[in-house]
């Protein structure tokens, strides 16, 4: 089974307690989730940084996987400016 969340096109600090929410609510419950990031057009580190330690998480955690689908190029050029693409396992 797999969930999905969309995130929104501003996607700064406001954002990152939420995601982290869902995140660890998908992950208690052993669901797969897969991100949406097309609708991105800015990104903050602390969104990256929720993103980056839930893939570590949920590759601990064995089972459920976490993917990131359809990154924005917004997306794309913050996570290599900071880089995070292989931490996100998106290819360039």
């Amino acid at each position: 089974m797999s969930e999905s969340v969309i995130l929104p096109a501003v996607a700064d600090l406001t954002e990152a307690g939420p995601l982290k929410q869902r995140l660890e609510q998908a992950l208690g419950s052993g669901i797969g989730l897969t991100v949406d990031a097309s609708a991105v057009q800015r990104i903050s580190s602390p969104c990256l940084q929720v993103l980056v330690a839930g893939m570590t998480a949920f590759a601990k955690a064995g089972g459920a996987a976490l993917s990131i689908s359809n990154p924005s190029e917004a997306f794309r050029e913050t996570a290599t400016v900071l880089g995070l693409m292989n931490a996100l396992e998106l290819s360039k």
